[in-house]
């Protein structure tokens, strides 16, 4: 590990405490000195503060990581909807610069200063490569599309089907950031839940959630005919070629299910299709809300393994993913398989510990990335601090992302998705 990284996470780690101060000292010095910036966030800040406090904590775990510049390279090529001019990353720079000097009072240094314009400047650097590269492909900042078909089940999720204008390139497994004009501002990952198919609309699945700006709208306000924009897809969570020998295991919770599907569709027209078996896993019976979708592949393919895992009449909580567990724990060839899990991130967590346990090499386990375990919580706050701010610290610290019902794999500088 560098000095430099050493100074940065230093730093970092003590300016925590302070971090709901830190974000609002960033944005008020950005807004003050580089106005036109504020048009590039949602009118409500309050969930931009915890994701810019989370964004940079992930950059900052990352920054001795080999792969970070490929990932800073795809987050600069992503944030071309937002509009982002070069000088604005300029001035974003120096707001991080004057907000981390603010939270570490007299701990700030020259050393710690020249660390962090170091590792900003590097970040800067390679997201503005991203997205020059991006424009010299002449790859649209973001595709327009419309609505053509909507089906709420239960109250709790929303199959939404959609064209766009221009073709969008994607592949099985990955995602799309989703903005809806009717909430400026605000974008927000999903899994695409079908295959590429010349002429099909795109699908995407959309679990409500708890206090969820856009993931309410979607559900609640949205019918055909509605405008949204998608963003680039994204996401390494896709199916290559299948060696001759192995076979392939999706297992899918809640709305982790519209990854699996698309995966799915692109697995069941294959010369020679692999041995593929799938596992569905919902809190109760009538949260399989694409029930006809998951039996329609069951019948036309008699070769697929197909099983469906809720709670049993009375079933304590937990037991259905311990009778999966066991399920799993009994077959003798993971050796050769290539494994997909979708859902929330403690249980993808559990499944993914538990197949490399049962010998299924950690290059064929393949799931979006996962928050930070949320048992890390650091809760150091002095009442000082609680008196001042009585919202809860640990909300903003990116350790404390624990749980998430949709596809969180964007950590943006800006905006946030």
């Amino acid at each position: 590990m560098s000095d430099d990284v050493q100074l940065v996470r230093e730093s970092f780690d003590r300016i925590r405490r302070r971090a709901d101060h830190v974000v609002r000292y960033f944005y008020a010095h950005l807004f003050f000195h580089c106005p036109e910036s504020r048009q590039l966030f949602p009118e409500d800040m309050s969930e931009q503060f915890d994701r810019l406090f989370g964004a940079l904590g992930h950059i900052v775990s990352q920054l001795d990581d080999p792969d970070l510049p490929a990932f800073l390279t795809r987050l600069g090529r992503d944030h071309r909807k937002f509009g982002i001019a070069r000088h604005q990353y300029e001035a974003v720079g120096r707001s991080l610069l004057a907000a981390v000097r603010f939270g570490s009072g007299s701990a700030w240094d020259s050393a710690t200063e020249a660390a962090w314009c170091a590792a900003y400047e590097a970040a800067a650097k390679a997201m503005l490569h991203g997205a020059e590269e991006a424009e010299a492909r002449y790859e649209p900042a973001w595709w327009d599309a419309s609505v053509v078909g909507h089906r709420l089940h239960e109250g709790h999720t929303a199959v939404l089907k959609v064209r766009t204008d221009e073709p969008y390139p994607y592949r099985a497994g990955q995602y799309a950031t989703v903005h809806s004009p009717q909430l400026p501002g605000v974008w927000r990952p999903y899994s695409l839940a079908s295959a590429p198919a010349p002429g099909a609309p795109l699908e995407f699945h959309v679990a409500r959630a708890d206090g969820g700006k856009l993931s309410s709208l979607l559900c609640d306000r949205t019918a055909p005919g509605d405008k949204l924009q998608l963003g680039p897809a994204s996401g390494a969570v896709t199916m290559g070629e299948v060696p001759q020998g192995q076979g392939v295991t999706l297992v899918a919770a809640g709305s982790g299910w519209a990854q699996m599907k698309a995966i799915l569709e692109s697995l069941v027209d294959r010369e020679p299709r692999p041995g593929t078996r799938v596992y569905f896993v919902a809190r109760s019976r009538r949260h399989f809300y694409d029930i006809e979708a998951m039996t329609s592949f069951a019948d036309r393919y008699p070769d697929l393994e197909v099983s469906w895992w809720c709670p049993e009449w009375g079933e304590q909580p937990g037991k259905t993913e311990q009778r999966l567990r066991s399920a799993l724990a009994v077959r003798d060839d993971w050796g050769s398989q290539q494994v997909r899990i979708s859902g929330p991130a403690p249980f993808v967590k559990r499944l993914r510990d538990l197949f490399f346990e049962l010998g299924v090499a950690r290059d064929r386990v393949m799931h979006d990335p996962l928050p930070p375990n949320a048992a890390q919580r650091k809760r150091h706050i002095t009442p000082a601090e609680h008196f001042l701010a009585p919202r809860p610290v640990p909300w903003i610290d990116p350790t404390e992302r624990g749980t998430s019902t949709d596809v969180e794999t964007e950590v943006p500088y800006f905006p946030a998705d």
